[in-house]
Protein backbone atom coordinates (compact mmCIF):
# COMPACT_ATOMS: atom_id res chain seq x y z
CA UNK A 1 0.00 0.00 0.00
CA UNK A 2 1.33 3.43 -1.00
CA UNK A 3 1.80 5.63 2.08
CA UNK A 4 2.73 9.30 1.95
CA UNK A 5 3.55 11.14 5.17
CA UNK A 6 3.27 14.92 5.36
CA UNK A 7 5.70 15.07 8.26
CA UNK A 8 9.31 13.90 8.22
CA UNK A 9 10.16 10.61 9.87
CA UNK A 10 12.37 10.44 12.94
CA UNK A 11 15.54 8.42 12.38
CA UNK A 12 16.80 8.49 15.95
CA UNK A 13 17.71 10.77 18.81
CA UNK A 14 20.74 12.82 19.75
CA UNK A 15 20.08 12.97 23.46
CA UNK A 16 16.51 14.26 23.63
CA UNK A 17 16.79 15.95 20.22
CA UNK A 18 14.99 14.06 17.41
CA UNK A 19 16.87 13.68 14.14
CA UNK A 20 14.61 13.49 11.08
CA UNK A 21 15.43 12.41 7.54
CA UNK A 22 14.63 15.93 6.28
CA UNK A 23 17.15 17.40 8.73
CA UNK A 24 19.77 14.94 7.55
CA UNK A 25 19.25 16.06 3.96
CA UNK A 26 19.41 19.73 4.99
CA UNK A 27 22.70 19.10 6.79
CA UNK A 28 24.02 17.33 3.71
CA UNK A 29 23.01 20.34 1.58
CA UNK A 30 24.88 22.67 3.92
CA UNK A 31 27.93 20.42 3.87
CA UNK A 32 27.97 20.34 0.06
CA UNK A 33 27.76 24.14 -0.10
CA UNK A 34 30.60 24.50 2.41
CA UNK A 35 32.78 22.13 0.39
CA UNK A 36 31.98 24.00 -2.84
CA UNK A 37 32.79 27.34 -1.19
CA UNK A 38 36.14 26.01 0.04
CA UNK A 39 37.02 24.49 -3.33
CA UNK A 40 36.12 27.66 -5.24
CA UNK A 41 37.90 29.88 -2.70
CA UNK A 42 41.11 27.85 -2.67
CA UNK A 43 41.22 27.60 -6.47
CA UNK A 44 40.10 31.16 -7.17
CA UNK A 45 41.18 32.52 -10.56
CA UNK A 46 40.92 36.01 -12.03
CA UNK A 47 39.68 34.41 -15.24
CA UNK A 48 36.96 32.11 -13.92
CA UNK A 49 36.21 28.71 -15.41
CA UNK A 50 34.18 25.67 -14.51
CA UNK A 51 32.47 25.79 -11.12
CA UNK A 52 33.81 29.26 -10.30
CA UNK A 53 32.31 30.59 -13.52
CA UNK A 54 28.88 29.22 -12.59
CA UNK A 55 29.05 30.69 -9.09
CA UNK A 56 30.07 34.09 -10.44
CA UNK A 57 27.24 34.02 -12.98
CA UNK A 58 24.75 33.38 -10.19
CA UNK A 59 26.31 36.17 -8.12
CA UNK A 60 26.15 38.65 -11.00
CA UNK A 61 22.51 37.72 -11.62
CA UNK A 62 21.54 38.51 -8.04
CA UNK A 63 23.71 41.62 -8.04
CA UNK A 64 21.84 42.93 -11.06
CA UNK A 65 18.52 42.12 -9.41
CA UNK A 66 19.51 43.82 -6.15
CA UNK A 67 20.71 46.93 -7.96
CA UNK A 68 17.46 47.15 -9.89
CA UNK A 69 15.54 47.05 -6.60
CA UNK A 70 17.77 49.20 -4.39
CA UNK A 71 20.50 50.74 -6.52
CA UNK A 72 24.16 50.35 -5.55
CA UNK A 73 23.02 50.07 -1.93
CA UNK A 74 21.52 46.66 -2.74
CA UNK A 75 24.90 45.07 -3.40
CA UNK A 76 25.37 44.40 0.31
CA UNK A 77 22.37 42.05 0.25
CA UNK A 78 23.55 39.90 -2.67
CA UNK A 79 25.34 37.32 -0.45
CA UNK A 80 22.15 36.95 1.62
CA UNK A 81 19.89 36.33 -1.38
CA UNK A 82 22.46 34.05 -2.98
CA UNK A 83 22.81 32.00 0.21
CA UNK A 84 19.06 31.44 0.40
CA UNK A 85 18.97 30.51 -3.28
CA UNK A 86 21.86 28.05 -3.17
CA UNK A 87 20.71 26.30 0.00
CA UNK A 88 17.14 25.93 -1.25
CA UNK A 89 18.04 24.81 -4.76
CA UNK A 90 20.59 22.25 -3.50
CA UNK A 91 18.07 20.91 -0.95
CA UNK A 92 15.38 20.70 -3.64
CA UNK A 93 17.64 18.93 -6.11
CA UNK A 94 18.91 16.47 -3.51
CA UNK A 95 15.28 15.53 -2.94
CA UNK A 96 15.05 14.04 -6.44
CA UNK A 97 18.39 12.23 -6.44
CA UNK A 98 17.87 8.45 -6.87
CA UNK A 99 17.93 6.81 -3.45
CA UNK A 100 16.43 9.76 -1.61
CA UNK A 101 13.10 8.48 -0.34
CA UNK A 102 13.79 4.90 -1.43
CA UNK A 103 16.90 4.07 0.62
CA UNK A 104 15.48 2.66 3.85
CA UNK A 105 17.27 0.93 6.69
CA UNK A 106 16.40 2.64 9.94
CA UNK A 107 13.58 1.81 12.33
CA UNK A 108 10.83 4.35 12.83
CA UNK A 109 11.21 5.13 16.57
CA UNK A 110 7.52 5.92 17.08
CA UNK A 111 6.32 2.62 15.64
CA UNK A 112 9.16 0.74 17.26
CA UNK A 113 8.19 2.02 20.70
CA UNK A 114 4.56 1.04 20.13
CA UNK A 115 5.83 -2.44 19.39
CA UNK A 116 7.92 -2.51 22.57
CA UNK A 117 11.22 -1.81 20.82
CA UNK A 118 13.19 1.10 22.34
CA UNK A 119 15.62 2.60 19.81
CA UNK A 120 19.17 3.29 20.94
CA UNK A 121 19.47 6.83 22.29
CA UNK A 122 15.71 7.30 22.73
CA UNK A 123 14.61 9.63 25.56
CA UNK A 124 13.93 7.99 28.91
CA UNK A 125 10.24 8.87 28.71
CA UNK A 126 9.98 6.68 25.61
CA UNK A 127 11.57 3.79 27.42
CA UNK A 128 8.69 3.84 29.88
CA UNK A 129 6.16 3.12 27.14
CA UNK A 130 4.62 -0.33 27.72
CA UNK A 131 5.05 -2.91 24.97
CA UNK A 132 2.04 -3.58 22.80
CA UNK A 133 0.81 -7.15 22.84
CA UNK A 134 -0.91 -6.56 19.50
CA UNK A 135 2.17 -5.28 17.70
CA UNK A 136 2.28 -6.62 14.18
CA UNK A 137 5.32 -7.78 12.25
CA UNK A 138 5.00 -4.64 10.11
CA UNK A 139 5.21 -2.43 13.21
CA UNK A 140 8.19 -4.34 14.54
CA UNK A 141 10.00 -3.87 11.24
CA UNK A 142 8.82 -0.38 10.39
CA UNK A 143 11.48 1.24 8.24
CA UNK A 144 11.61 4.83 7.07
CA UNK A 145 13.56 6.65 4.34
CA UNK A 146 17.07 7.65 5.42
CA UNK A 147 16.82 10.83 3.34
CA UNK A 148 13.94 13.11 2.47
CA UNK A 149 13.91 16.44 0.65
CA UNK A 150 14.86 19.09 3.21
CA UNK A 151 12.21 21.55 2.02
CA UNK A 152 9.52 18.86 2.04
CA UNK A 153 9.52 19.50 5.79
CA UNK A 154 7.37 22.47 6.85
CA UNK A 155 9.69 23.04 9.82
CA UNK A 156 12.56 23.81 7.45
CA UNK A 157 10.66 26.20 5.20
CA UNK A 158 9.09 28.06 8.14
CA UNK A 159 12.53 28.35 9.75
CA UNK A 160 13.88 29.87 6.51
CA UNK A 161 10.89 32.21 6.39
CA UNK A 162 11.40 33.38 9.98
CA UNK A 163 15.13 33.90 9.42
CA UNK A 164 14.39 35.93 6.28
CA UNK A 165 11.85 38.12 8.06
CA UNK A 166 14.11 38.72 11.06
CA UNK A 167 16.97 39.77 8.78
CA UNK A 168 14.69 42.02 6.71
CA UNK A 169 13.45 43.92 9.75
CA UNK A 170 16.87 43.97 11.42
CA UNK A 171 18.35 45.56 8.29
CA UNK A 172 15.43 47.97 8.12
CA UNK A 173 16.16 49.13 11.67
CA UNK A 174 19.89 49.28 11.06
CA UNK A 175 19.69 51.32 7.85
CA UNK A 176 16.73 53.60 8.58
CA UNK A 177 16.59 53.70 12.37
CA UNK A 178 14.08 52.20 14.77
CA UNK A 179 11.64 55.13 14.72
CA UNK A 180 11.52 55.27 10.92
CA UNK A 181 11.15 51.52 10.69
CA UNK A 182 8.27 51.40 13.16
CA UNK A 183 6.54 54.14 11.17
CA UNK A 184 5.76 51.46 8.57
CA UNK A 185 3.41 49.78 11.06
CA UNK A 186 1.10 52.56 12.17
CA UNK A 187 -1.73 50.70 10.50
CA UNK A 188 -2.49 47.33 12.22
CA UNK A 189 -3.11 45.89 8.78
CA UNK A 190 0.58 46.35 8.01
CA UNK A 191 1.48 44.14 10.98
CA UNK A 192 -0.85 41.43 9.68
CA UNK A 193 0.75 41.79 6.25
CA UNK A 194 4.22 41.28 7.69
CA UNK A 195 3.13 38.19 9.59
CA UNK A 196 1.50 36.80 6.46
CA UNK A 197 4.83 37.08 4.65
CA UNK A 198 6.08 34.19 6.77
CA UNK A 199 3.29 32.10 5.26
CA UNK A 200 4.16 33.47 1.82
CA UNK A 201 7.76 32.36 2.24
CA UNK A 202 7.23 29.10 4.08
CA UNK A 203 4.05 27.52 2.74
CA UNK A 204 4.70 28.32 -0.92
CA UNK A 205 8.08 26.60 -0.80
CA UNK A 206 6.84 23.67 1.25
CA UNK A 207 3.70 23.19 -0.83
CA UNK A 208 5.53 23.05 -4.15
CA UNK A 209 8.33 20.79 -2.92
CA UNK A 210 6.01 18.41 -1.08
CA UNK A 211 3.65 18.24 -4.07
CA UNK A 212 6.62 17.33 -6.25
CA UNK A 213 7.67 14.64 -3.80
CA UNK A 214 4.17 13.15 -3.89
CA UNK A 215 4.13 13.33 -7.69
CA UNK A 216 7.42 11.47 -8.02
CA UNK A 217 6.33 8.85 -5.48
CA UNK A 218 3.06 8.20 -7.31
CA UNK A 219 4.66 8.12 -10.76
CA UNK A 220 7.47 5.84 -9.60
CA UNK A 221 4.93 3.47 -8.04
CA UNK A 222 2.34 3.73 -10.81
CA UNK A 223 2.81 0.17 -12.07
CA UNK A 224 2.44 -1.23 -8.56
CA UNK A 225 -0.61 0.95 -7.90
CA UNK A 226 -2.32 -0.11 -11.13
CA UNK A 227 -1.56 -3.81 -10.84
CA UNK A 228 -1.81 -4.13 -7.07
CA UNK A 229 1.30 -6.31 -7.12
CA UNK A 230 4.70 -5.82 -5.50
CA UNK A 231 6.60 -8.35 -7.63
CA UNK A 232 8.56 -8.76 -9.80
CA UNK A 233 10.46 -5.95 -8.12
CA UNK A 234 13.18 -5.33 -10.74
CA UNK A 235 10.93 -5.01 -13.84
CA UNK A 236 8.43 -2.91 -11.92
CA UNK A 237 11.22 -0.73 -10.59
CA UNK A 238 12.68 -0.16 -14.08
CA UNK A 239 9.30 0.70 -15.56
CA UNK A 240 8.47 2.98 -12.63
CA UNK A 241 11.83 4.71 -12.98
CA UNK A 242 11.30 5.26 -16.71
CA UNK A 243 7.87 6.75 -16.07
CA UNK A 244 9.27 9.07 -13.40
CA UNK A 245 12.16 10.48 -15.51
CA UNK A 246 10.17 13.32 -17.17
CA UNK A 247 8.74 14.28 -13.79
CA UNK A 248 12.22 14.28 -12.24
CA UNK A 249 13.32 16.76 -14.91
CA UNK A 250 10.24 18.85 -14.15
CA UNK A 251 11.03 18.84 -10.44
CA UNK A 252 14.60 19.95 -11.10
CA UNK A 253 13.18 22.94 -12.95
CA UNK A 254 10.53 23.65 -10.31
CA UNK A 255 13.13 23.32 -7.55
CA UNK A 256 15.29 26.01 -9.15
CA UNK A 257 12.30 28.28 -9.75
CA UNK A 258 11.13 28.00 -6.14
CA UNK A 259 14.62 28.84 -4.88
CA UNK A 260 14.74 31.83 -7.22
CA UNK A 261 11.30 33.05 -6.10
CA UNK A 262 12.33 32.84 -2.43
CA UNK A 263 15.51 34.84 -3.03
CA UNK A 264 13.65 37.41 -5.14
CA UNK A 265 11.04 37.87 -2.41
CA UNK A 266 13.81 38.49 0.12
CA UNK A 267 15.27 41.26 -2.05
CA UNK A 268 11.83 42.66 -2.83
CA UNK A 269 10.78 42.85 0.82
CA UNK A 270 14.16 44.28 1.79
CA UNK A 271 13.71 47.10 -0.72
CA UNK A 272 10.53 48.16 1.08
CA UNK A 273 12.48 49.02 4.23
CA UNK A 274 15.90 50.15 2.97
CA UNK A 275 14.76 52.14 -0.05
CA UNK A 276 14.49 55.43 1.88
CA UNK A 277 17.99 55.04 3.28
CA UNK A 278 19.33 54.15 -0.16
CA UNK A 279 17.67 57.16 -1.75
CA UNK A 280 19.10 59.44 0.90
CA UNK A 281 22.59 58.15 0.16
CA UNK A 282 22.41 59.67 -3.31
CA UNK A 283 21.88 63.21 -2.00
Amino acid sequence: MLEISIKPEVLGYIGAFPLTNAQLTSWLSSLLLIVVAIVVGVNYKKLPSGLQSIIEMVYEFFQSMAEDAMGAFGRRFVPLAMTFFLFIVVSNWLGVVPGVGSLVSIHDPAKAVSAGIIPFGAPAVMAEAPPSADATVEEQHAYVPVFRGGNADLNTTLALAIIAQVIIHAMGIRTAGLAHHLAHFKNPLEIVTELSKILTFGFRLFGNVFAGEVLLTVMGSLVVVLTGKLAPALPFGLVGGAIAIPFVMLELFVGAIQALVFAMLVLSFLSLFVKTDQSASHH
